[in-house]
Order: structure tokens, then C-alpha cells, then sequence
């Protein structure tokens, strides 16, 4: 555990990492309070460990923090797989740059807590790894909030972060074993402090005058209590506590939007009492994980265990659409039993959705088949595989397993394979443009020099897409000039949140 002054290190975004190519800071366009390492910091403080402070690199530039020598500590928050990239940056400017010992260097979150030591050395050389569930592990862990961390932050990060969307801690844990979840899967859904952590917010509105709060809860499947085993209680007695900090702060315009899935959608909202609560409460939009409807043998081999799910998504979208809610298309394409037949069809039935149901929005991507945390990390034919060892040996190559990149040498081996599932990822995605519902913004991959990430129809429809963001950039974009163009162009594509 990190003991003593300690700074927490939020890193950049993975697409603006100013640590990366050594290019002028600019603060994030879509910068979110870094919620992880202040709770880590809670609970250190709590416990008596240390005395913890944040730097986030979203806002500030670490290389000109003038007093890094002077803290006992360093812990480095590692949100998900393509935040390794940014985070082994920092590692290194503290450590090679600022020539701070890696003994000091403390690195824990989601992105990192399953690799092995080995594969943690690799990357992280000299570094201590903390885990997160020796802090989940503390009583009351669950019971806190952050109040005397946010006391911490000055008034103008403050200002920033309730102008762009808050987190806001729900709960943890999903019964479903889905093998791509990187996530806490096969485990009871627990609730942290919703009321605490709400009310913190809505006093941080009220003091800098803000007028509303946009949040998105942590749950990996908002109703999944309403499944066969759940205790739906639990659910109702949250949103509750929701409403009733929406009355205590009647001032403040409050909307929430969560993950589902369609199966415990629809068996929640077969209570008019749920649904009430769920629209009194704020929540406007949920986004589905659908990956693999339009073939049940897919399903199938992605433990999705809902053969029915192409029918619970219609009857899931319609509800919404009743009652003025937007469902998210949560689609990837390109798992590995996919098919030219299976993608074509995933395609066929993410535009039917989407031109059904006029109140959709498409969010999908390319499928990442093997990340630190899920299912495939560990098996056999991936561990020690050259793509394994190429992003233990460059870390840069973590950035190709971000769910918003194209298909790539890490995530899809196979040339022909890889140039097909980003065939059908960019097609869709350009229509979702087309039609102005588009919540999913394509990047670019790490690549070897002469790699064939897109065919030319592809770099077509590409290129019409990132003419939205970068027209500049765009205007004459080829497969040539692509990986110089990488950096730039992924940095002006919107970040999805």
C-alpha cells in the first residue's frame, strides 16, 4: 500500500498523452472527476496509511509539478486495458525522467489488477501492484464517500469536472460470466453509498451554481437484481434514495444513464412501480449489450446465455420508446467465432435497430478478445503468443485493445479477418453518422508499417467519418500516411463516454 504523503496520479487520456511523444500540454476536451483514485485515497486516509493528494494529468501537466521529490508515494490509476499505455508513460517520466525509484511507484485499478507478477514486471519493472480488493477489504468500504477528498481539489477542477459527465459509484459485481468482460463478473452485485455520493455532487452543484448534473452509474447490469435469484428490493430502495436527493436539491436538473441488459430490462419493467422509480429518479438513456444477436450460435459461444435475445432487445427498445427513454446499440463486431455471414448479419441487425427505432443511438465497436481481466486473458494459445508478448514489450500496444479501436495485429491476427470485421464496424458506424445517432467514434490502431488495418472501401467510408471531426487531417487520408496521421487524428476524434 502506498504509506505517507502520497500523490495520486490520474494519467492522461490515452489519446491525448502529451508523456507519449513529448508534445505541448492541452488540458482534456472531456475531462471526468477521476473517481478511482480518489476513493483508493479515502480509504488510505481512513485507514491511517497515508496522506494522500491528486494530480490529474487531464488538467495539469506532470512534467511541470515542481515538488514530485518531496512525496513518499505514488500511486498510478489504471482504469482499463488501453490506460496501461498512458500509465507505463507516467511510470517512466517518474522514474527515468524524474529518477524517482519505482519502489515508490504504487499502481492498482481494473486495467491491471489481473495480470500476473511476471506480466505486471514486464511493464511495470521495480513497481508494487495494489490490488484492489485489499482496499475493498477494509469495513465499511462500501459506506464511504468523498467529500473530505473533493475538499481537497481547487475551485477551478471543480468547475471543470461538473461541466462534463460525473461518475457516480452504484455498485459493483455482475452474476453473468461473459468471457469478454474485463470487469468483476460471476459475483453478487453490491451497492455502494448511492445517497452519500449523490448528495456530495448535488452540494458541489449548488455551490458553483451549476444548474445540472449528468451521471453515469457504475453498474455492469442495472437490473440485474429483477432476474431469477435477485432481490429487487435492493434496486427499488437506491433509486428511492435517487429521488429523494432530487427533492432534497430541487434546484438541480439531474439525469442518469447505465448499462443493461435486455433480458433484466424487461423483467424489471414488468413492474409499473420500477418504472416509475426509474423515471422519477432521472434516468434517460441505457445502453445494451446485445454482442451476438443475430446468431444464437455466437451467443452461445459467448456465454451470453440468452438464446431469445434478438425479441427481448425489440421488446426492451419499444418500452423505451414509450416511455421517452433512448436505448444505446452496445455492439462489437469481430469475436472469434465470427463469420463473414455472422458479421454481415450483426450489421444487417444494428442498422434495423437503429432505423426502427427512432430514439436509438448506435455505440459499437470492434470485439478486443483477450484484455487483462477477462475470460481469454488466461488461455492457453494467447499466453505467451506473440501479440501476448508484444504488448508486454511495448506497452504503446495496450492502445490497440481500447474498445473504440479499429481491428488490429493485437486484437485480430488474421489480415483477412481484421479487414472484415473493420468492413462491417466502419459501414455501420458511418450510417449511424448519416442518420446524426452516434454515440461510437472509431480510432486508429498501433500498427506495423505495411500492416493492412482497412481496404479501401473501408478507408472510404473512414475517411467520411473522420471528416466530421478532422477535415483537414481527413481530406487526404490514405493508407500510406495513415500512421503518421495516428496520433493527431485520433486526438480530434470525440472520446466516448
Amino acid at each position: 500500500m502506498p504509506t505517507g504523503r502520497t500523490l495520486m496520479i490520474h494519467p492522461p487520456y490515452v489519446h491525448d498523452n502529451y508523456l507519449a511523444r513529448d508534445a505541448p500540454f492541452a488540458p482534456d476536451r472531456l475531462p471526468f472527476l477521476p473517481v478511482a483514485p480518489l476513493y483508493a485515497a479515502e480509504l488510505l486516509e481512513r485507514r491511517g496509511l497515508a496522506d494522500p493528494s491528486l494530480f490529474d494529468c487531464q488538467l495539469d501537466d506532470l512534467r511541470e509539478a515542481p515538488d514530485l521529490e518531496e512525496y513518499d508515494s505514488f500511486g498510478i490509476a489504471v482504469m482499463g486495458a488501453q490506460n496501461i499505455a498512458p500509465a507505463a508513460h507516467v511510470f517512466q517520466y517518474l522514474t527515468a525522467d524524474r529518477g524517482l525509484s519505482p519502489g515508490r511507484v504504487h499502481i492498482g485499478g481494473q486495467g491491471i489488477e489481473r495480470l500476473s507478477g511476471e506480466e505486471f514486471g514486464r511493464i511495470f519493472p521495480g513497481a508494487h501492484k495494489t490490488d484492489r480488493n485489499s482496499l475493498a477489504a477494509f469495513p465499511g468500504a462500501m459506506d464511504i464517500d468523498l467529500r473530505s477528498q473533493l475538499d481537497k481539489i481547487g475551485e477551478p477542477a471543480l468547475r471543470t469536472y461538473l461541466a462534463h459527465e460525473m461518475t457516480l459509484p452504484f455498485s459493483q459485481g455482475c452474476m453473468f460470466g461473459c468471457s469478454f468482460c474485463g470487469a468483476q463478473t460471476r459475483a453478487r452485485e453490491t451497492f455502494f453509498n448511492v445517497r452519500a455520493h449523490l448528495d456530495a455532487a448535488c452540494r458541489l452543484a449548488e455551490r458553483f451554481e451549476v444548474s445540472s448534473l449528468n451521471l453515469y452509474c457504475t453498474s455492469l447490469d442495472f437490473f440485474q437484481q429483477a432476474l431469477p435469484g435477485g432481490d429487487l428490493e435492493l434496486l427499488t430502495t437506491q433509486l428511492e434514495s435517487v429521488i429523494e436527493m432530487k427533492e432534497r436539491h430541487p434546484g438541480l436538473s439531474i439525469g442518469l444513464h447505465a448499462l443493461t441488459r435486455a433480458d433484466s430490462y424487461n423483467a424489471a419493467m414488468r413492474s409499473d412501480h420500477v418504472r416509475d422509480l426509474v423515471l422519477h429518479a432521472g434516468f434517460n438513456r441505457f445502453g445494451f449489450g446485445a454482442d451476438g444477436a443475430a446468431s444464437v450460435e455466437v451467443l452461445r459461444a459467448m456465454r451470453k446465455h440468452a438464446d431469445t435475445l434478438r425479441s427481448d432487445l425489440i421488446t426492451a427498445f419499444q418500452h423505451m420508446e414509450e416511455n421517452g427513454l433512448v436505448p444505446e446499440i452496445l455492439y462489437v463486431f469481430g469475436v472469434p467465432e465470427d463469420t463473414a455471414e455472422t458479421l454481415a448479419e450483426t450489421r444487417a441487425l444494428c442498422g434495423l435497430l437503429l432505423e426502427t427505432f427512432p430514439s436509438s443511438e448506435y455505440r459499437g465497436f470492434p470485439a478486443k478478445n483477450e484484455i487483462p481481466g477477462n475470460a481469454n486473458w488466461n488461455r492457453a494459445g494467447w499466453k505467451g503468443s506473440p501479440a501476448h508478448n508484444r504488448l508486454l514489450d511495448e506497452p504503446d500496444q495496450f492502445l490497440n485493445l481500447g474498445f473504440e479501436t479499429l481491428a488490429n495485429e493485437i486484437s485480430h491476427e488474421d489480415p483477412e479477418m481484421r479487414l472484415l470485421v473493420n468492413h462491417y464496424a466502419v459501414d455501420m458506424s458511418r450510417h449511424a453518422h448519416e442518420l446524426g445517432r452516434v454515440r461510437s467514434y472509431l480510432t486508429l490502431p498501433v500498427a506495423t508499417p505495411g500492416a493492412r488495418i482497412m481496404d479501401e472501401a473501408t478507408l472510404d467510408g473512414f475517411r467520411e467519418i473522420a471528416a466530421h471531426y478532422a477535415p483537414d487531417l481527413a481530406a487526404d487520408l490514405c493508407a500510406d500516411n495513415l500512421p503518421e496521421r495516428r496520433a493527431a487524428l485520433n486526438s480530434a476524434i470525440p472520446k466516448d463516454y
